[in-house]
């Protein structure tokens, strides 16, 4: 039967592998670093980062998303990159339409438009009184139906001519004394 020495290892070699075997003679493997240290936000297993909540990355430092962007938007490097018609920094905030063109403030999506316009994004220029029923808005001024007249359509107007000898008087013929019938032409 035949003995084997012992294997030996020089004490340059235990260093050389096992660096930790400098202050004792029980040696250990030393553990493959991390990328960054895991950043701060991991810790290192093997090599690898085991990343905390929400953080990503080979390094752990890819910090995640506010409230992940409210499903309205993308996560990209921990900033929110919002979809069109969502801003903020977790695109909780609504976008209004053209930014209701300079011509009001856009509350919760939606045109609060300034005085003088109109419109689902302020697009149209209003009329005064809105010309009280008794007409249409074209371009900020008023249309009239007929019967109606003025800058927003409340002075009545007679329709038919009152002649020589009526006034209109709030949509209706006042004939001078002695004249009477719809246009005063009667005596």
């Amino acid at each position: 039967m035949s003995r084997q020495a012992p294997f030996l290892l020089s004490p340059l070699l235990l260093l050389l592998y096992f660096p930790s075997c400098l202050v004792t003679l029980h040696c250990h493997p030393v553990q493959p670093a991390c990328p960054s240290n895991c950043s701060g936000n991991g810790s290192c297993h093997d090599g690898k980062c085991i990343c905390e909540n929400g953080f990503s990355g080979d390094d752990c430092s890819i910090e995640p998303c506010p409230n992940k962007c409210q499903k309205r938007g993308k996560c990209v490097n921990g900033k929110c990159v919002c979809e069109a018609g969502y801003t903020g920094k977790d695109c909780s905030v609504v976008l209004c339409p053209s930014n209701c063109r300079n011509r009001g403030q856009c509350v919760n999506g939606k045109c609060v438009c300034d005085a003088g316009f109109t419109g689902l994004s302020c697009e149209e220029s209003s009329c005064p009184g809105n010309c009280n029923n008794k007409g249409h808005c074209v371009r900020g001024q008023c249309i009239c139906n007929p019967g109606f007249k003025g800058p927003n359509c409340m002075i009545a107007t007679c329709l038919i001519d009152c002649g020589e000898h009526g006034q209109c008087k709030e949509g209706l013929c006042v004939c001078q004394e002695g004249f009477w019938g719809d246009n005063c032409r009667q005596n």
